[in-house]
């Protein structure tokens, strides 16, 4: 959906005799940019990813005349980032929004409240209500529009008290996340350094911004990886770095999904894909906790405010849909980070550690040639856990290779990504098959760096 703006035509000087309906034009339009979210957004972006601009809003509410000037509405050049630089106003005013999602008709608004077309916009909101009466930020404008009309611009100021006073803020602190989603988009030519040199056997991969409330997915085509769409989430109540059950957190590293799951509707929304939390670095550091899972919102919710959740990362219905339909279980990797860090295309692709590229391309000979002796150097001793790696197996494994008795036809590395935390792990998928007629199987590894510098495995098994 395109929102369409007519020509902005310049108004004349209101006559200097009416000082005070210009004030008092300037103070409504003010108070209702600032209760709409839409003032503290524009005047709170500042450095953050790549908008250095500072938009000249005054957030403060103060109802002086530049506050509506300013908005100018903002659209003058900043010479934050260089001569020509847009401003946050004109990035929100000029940017284009696609499909029908109820956030899109809602960031429409938000243009057209920003353009000073409230009428336009109060149709536009009481339309949204009606189709989506559950969507909280969107009856907070429509409420906000509705006291203008009606007269009682002067009762927007006045702070909801108690339980309301705490729900407004979380709304507010919502439009700030979805409205700086629109204005600082990521350049074109960028991707998060992660994602570089992505191996082509990886068709989409996810990232979550916890500090921005946004999910990305990524495509991986012909072309190379690209931004194939964005949404925002809600995290953990308490925030990121996930612990121990019921801490209220939502964990960060590299996870994959696992399969699509759909009942449960009143409590998971439109679909659901569990996460493998506690993945096997999570488990060697002693995290713990159990159902971490991308899922829709639950029945009477169009959406949450941004950190709301047990721990879980929530996605409207309309966008989790899309993204079960679109990922690949078991195979799509989902990068949960406090802050992604942006780079063009074109950078050089993040080294891949040499030593540890060695000790991989070691490993893989070794199994083709089932060299059982080789093998069981690269096995950190005394292993609980993994079909392939547990003490008990391996030995067994590594026993029936000494008498040739695994062979595998093929075995192709499908992707290496770390494991987001200080130590360091590399997460190796890969697939292997036995035979001509076998079907293949799904394996994952994790290696650590020892002390002496040489890479060992301390999980190697079938995906599940």
């Amino acid at each position: 959906m395109q929102p369409h703006f007519p020509p902005t035509e310049r108004k004349p000087n209101l006559p200097m005799a009416r000082p005070a309906a210009r004030f008092a034009l300037s103070r409504r339009r003010g108070l209702l940019l600032l209760a709409c979210g839409l003032a503290v957004t524009l005047g709170a972006i500042g450095t953050v990813g790549y908008v250095s601009a500072r938009a000249r809003l005054n957030a403060s509410g103060e109802p002086a005349e530049t506050m509506t000037q300013s908005l100018a509405l903002s659209t003058a050049p900043s010479t934050a980032n260089g001569p020509g630089s847009e401003s946050p106003g004109l990035r929100l005013l000029s940017a284009r929004i696609e499909g029908e999602t109820p956030e899109a008709q809602l960031i429409q608004i938000y243009q057209w409240l920003a353009l000073g077309d409230e009428g336009r916009a109060f149709a536009a909101v009481e339309q949204l209500v009606q189709r989506q009466p559950e969507f909280a930020l969107a009856q907070m404008v429509y409420g906000t529009l509705l006291l203008a009309r009606s007269g009682q611009a002067e009762r927007i100021e006045q702070s909801p008290r108690g339980e309301g006073a705490g729900t407004a803020a979380l709304l507010r602190t919502e439009a700030r996340l979805r409205l700086a989603a629109l204005v600082e988009r990521p350049p074109l030519d960028a991707l998060p350094e992660q994602l570089l040199g992505l191996p082509a056997q990886v068709r989409h991969a996810i990232m979550v911004d916890t500090s921005r409330a946004r999910l990305y997915v990524f495509e991986n085509g012909p072309q190379g990886v690209r931004l194939l769409r964005d949404a925002y989430v809600s995290i953990g109540k308490l925030g990121t770095g996930k612990l121990v059950e019921g801490d209220q957190k939502t964990p960060l590293g590299t996870y994959y999904i696992g399969p699509r799951r759909d009942e449960a509707a009143s409590r998971y929304g439109a679909a659901a894909l569990p996460l493998n939390y506690p993945n096997e670095v999570d488990r060697l550091a002693g995290r713990g906790g159990t159902s971490i899972w991308l899922h829709g919102e639950r029945s009477g919710n169009y959406a949450r405010s941004p950190q709301s959740t047990d721990g879980c990362i929530v996605l409207s219905n309309d966008e989790m849909r899309l993204l079960a339909e679109t990922v690949t279980p078991r195979e799509t990797p989902v990068l949960v980070m406090d802050k992604i860090r942006w780079v063009k295309k074109d950078s050089p692709a993040l080294a891949p550690d040499a030593a540890f590229e060695a000790a991989y391309r070691q490993w893989q000979q070794a199994r083709l040639n089932q060299d059982a002796e080789t093998l069981r150097q690269f096995y950190e001793p005394g292993l609980q856990r993994g079909s392939d790696s547990s003490s008990e197996r391996l030995e067994l494994n590594l026993a029936r290779m000494a008498r040739q008795q695994l062979p595998l036809q093929a075995l192709e590395r499908l992707s290496v990504l770390p494991g987001q935390h200080q130590e360091p792990v590399q997460i190796v998928t890969y697939r292997e098959r036995a035979g001509a007629q076998d079907r293949p199987k799904l394996k994952r590894q994790y290696w650590r760096e020892q002390k002496d510098g040489q890479w060992k495995i301390f999980f190697d098994g079938q995906v599940g």
